[in-house]
């Protein structure tokens, strides 16, 4: 589905994070915004997804202008995966379910999420024993599980070595396009950045410096 954000500004006290903001995702474009670590690439993505809100502007998807907050078919995949270390591998991972499924319908889906993320057989696993690359796989899994229409991922592999990272890459943008996923993907990394983006935005391109040369 598409996505927009249409002249956003995030202003905090010392200034703006970005400004007049344009972006539009096609349905089903994976598009990376390459940019350095502070810039403001995670503060767009939770603008986008709406933890963090507008100071102006507007979120659209589709033909719907969404409301402040949280979107059910927005889902954010943090840099750090969150995983809570009480549950399981297939419980964590069941958390992207509907509480309409029943028992069985669950348990089956999450066991071809984890197939399809190569995690089979991890389903009793305690996330304190995965490596970095698996508790990301994890987290990644349970954002499928909450089919959703658009996804945010914030320098999602940034906590594995590179030769993970890129791996992990290809495998995330093959399930993203099986999915017809709408994504927006943000990285420092220009090698990640050229494996996962249908089209690659610079920082400096959705988000121009001041006239005077003056960053905020």
């Amino acid at each position: 589905m598409r996505f927009e954000i249409k002249a956003g500004t995030v202003e905090v006290e010392h200034g703006a994070i970005f400004s007049g903001l344009d972006l539009a995702v096609t349905s089903g474009e994976i598009v990376t915004i390459l940019g350095p670590s502070g810039c403001g690439k995670t503060t767009l993505l939770r603008a986008c997804c709406g933890l963090t809100a507008l100071s102006s502007g507007e979120r659209w998807l589709g033909d719907e202008a969404l409301q402040p907050g949280i979107h059910p078919d927005i889902t954010l995949l943090f840099q750090q995966p969150v995983l809570y270390p009480h549950l399981n591998v297939a419980q964590n991972i069941a958390l992207g379910g509907s509480k309409a499924e029943g028992k069985k319908q669950l348990a089956d889906r999450v066991d071809a999420v984890l197939t399809a993320i190569g995690l089979d057989g991890f389903q009793q696993r305690g996330v304190a024993s995965l490596s970095g690359g698996e508790a990301q796989r994890v987290a990644f899994g349970r954002a499928l599980m909450q089919d959703p229409k658009v996804m945010l991922l914030d320098e999602p592999f940034a906590s594995v070595d590179v030769a993970r990272r890129l791996a992990l890459a290809e495998m995330t943008r093959e399930h993203l396009k099986e999915r017809n996923i709408t994504v927006i993907h943000v990285t420092h990394d220009e090698e990640e950045a050229n494996i996962m983006s249908d089209r690659l935005l610079r920082w400096s391109e959705v988000q121009p410096a001041p006239p005077d040369g003056e960053e905020e």
